[in-house]
């Protein structure tokens, strides 16, 4: 069987992205080695000063380097970028050196006129016509969301969806006893105000149910010290930042419900939320906000609820919408357990790390046939 290696450039740098091309990796040994490269200079200069690792500066700015002077033929680039990245320049000329790229992302707006007309002054350059034409010519372009997928499609016709994956076997779900008095609500991600944290935080304030109840945050961000203020006040616990897959999914296993009630802004909405697929492979019904992610992965009244989340609602109205269907789950274990059952069945289906696996294995097979 021919094997490759990859490359995975991106600006951030979440593995659990691309935990299904480590599972070909480490499972179906058809991937020689994956290098991961940060090639955004302003966050390498950040993350360098913040952890005074210099080390971390180097290696990826050499590898920057190395890939643009050398030329294999067991390589494909994969590149995870912002839509009007300057970057886009440097990609153009790894296609250049016929080296394969394959563009990967979950932004779903690719109308450059209508939704990017308030980014194009912001550049010195304007970047719409070298982002199409790499959009044309990159090998491969795979959508994380089918609302990605589709609005790609214009320009390439080598497009697929590929979403998220979850470890539905680490990820799994606990036997949940009808006699338990607590109910736990759960929110993992990062402790911002984008991410609907202070609306939750006076839904643990607000809420009335004949159920004991507790609100569980997981995450960092600059809203860990208020948290941490509030805990001996409200029905709240913070437990810190994550990182470790098995004690993340005892967290969720101990949890029964989930909520991500992000907002939407000017220039970002929730475009996936790996944190859902996580929570319904644990069979926690999820409550979340009407973005282009959730949308497609919640289906509203079958396995969690959405609730609105327009720049111009009023936080009364929205912060009314999650007590009503917290309290519905907190109340009805039976819904709670018939609506996880269903998500778990359905992350299974469309996420479970195997069957992505398996959608990636075939377009890089393509790629390199």
């Amino acid at each position: 069987m021919y094997k490759f290696t990859l490359r995975i450039f991106h600006e951030y740098g979440d593995p659990r992205h691309f935990s299904a091309l480590f599972f070909l990796k480490e499972r179906q040994n058809i991937i020689n080695s994956i290098e991961q490269i940060v090639f955004d200079p302003k966050i390498l200069i950040y993350k360098t000063l913040k952890s005074f690792n210099f080390n971390y500066l180097a290696r990826n700015v050499t590898a920057l380097f190395k890939s643009m002077s050398s030329r294999e033929t067991d390589i494909i680039n994969i590149v995870g970028m912002a839509p009007l990245h300057y970057f886009v320049y440097y990609f153009q000329r790894l296609n250049l050196k016929r080296e394969p790229v394959v563009y990967f992302t979950s932004w779903p707006y690719w109308n450059f006129e209508k939704r990017y007309g308030y980014w194009v002054h912001e550049y010195p350059l304007d970047l719409r016509k070298p982002w199409i034409d790499f959009l044309r010519r990159v090998n491969a372009i795979v959508c994380v969301t089918r609302a990605s997928y589709k609005a790609l499609r214009k320009y390439s016709k080598k497009c697929f969806w590929i979403p998220h994956s979850v470890d539905t076997l680490l990820f799994k779900p606990r036997e949940r006893s009808k006699e338990r008095d607590l109910v736990v609500v759960l929110f993992i991600g990062r402790l911002i105000e984008e991410k609907g944290m202070l609306e939750l935080i006076d839904v643990a304030r607000k809420i009335k149910t004949c159920q004991k109840i507790e609100f569980w945050f997981v995450g960092q961000g600059p809203l860990r010290s208020y948290l941490n203020k509030l805990e001996s006040r409200l029905p709240i616990k913070y437990l810190g930042y994550i990182n470790d897959g098995v004690l993340l999914s005892k967290v969720y296993q101990e949890a029964d419900i989930l909520v991500l009630p992000s907002k939407r802004r000017r220039k970002w909405e929730e475009l996936f939320g790996i944190v859902l697929i996580e929570a319904m492979s644990c069979g926690l019904p999820v409550i979340a906000s009407n973005h282009v992610g959730p949308r497609e992965i919640i289906t509203h009244g079958y396995d969690g609820f959405l609730i609105q989340s327009d720049p111009d609602l009023d936080r009364t109205r929205f912060i009314k919408e999650i007590i009503e269907y917290v309290r519905l789950l907190a109340e009805n274990i039976d819904l709670r357990l018939e609506m996880g059952r269903r998500g778990r069945q359905k992350v299974k289906q469309l996420y479970d790390v195997k069957v992505v696996a398996e959608k990636w294995r075939e377009v890089l097979e393509r790629i390199m046939a």
